[in-house]
């Protein structure tokens, strides 16, 4: 299986490290996976991490993936209001009066 070199960029501080994945299709989703992880940890110390990216390169030093923080934080509020908020009606059902 393929290397990809995944580089953590926090408070200015970089932080890699690799994992073998089976294919570059995997990189984005692993990577939005750690900045979850990431982002729970820095939400129980109360450090503000939206700032954060991640960076995923192949083996040949391509970038195949890049995660923002910010869009992580925005995905999960978006979820959560959502949640909150269910539809009253079955999305896509005509109701006929």
């Amino acid at each position: 299986m393929p290397n990809f070199r995944f580089e953590i960029v926090e408070f200015g501080k970089t932080t890699t490290l690799e994992q073998e994945l089976s294919s570059a299709d995997l990189a984005s989703p692993r990577a939005i996976e750690m900045a979850h992880a990431a982002l729970s940890t820095g939400s129980s110390t109360g450090a503000d991490q939206s700032g954060s990216i991640i960076k995923v390169y192949d083996e040949a030093g391509y970038l195949v993936a890049t995660v923002n923080f910010s869009d992580v934080v925005r995905d999960n509020s978006e979820l959560r209001s959502r949640d909150s908020n269910p539809p009253t009606e079955e999305p896509g059902v005509m109701r006929s009066g």
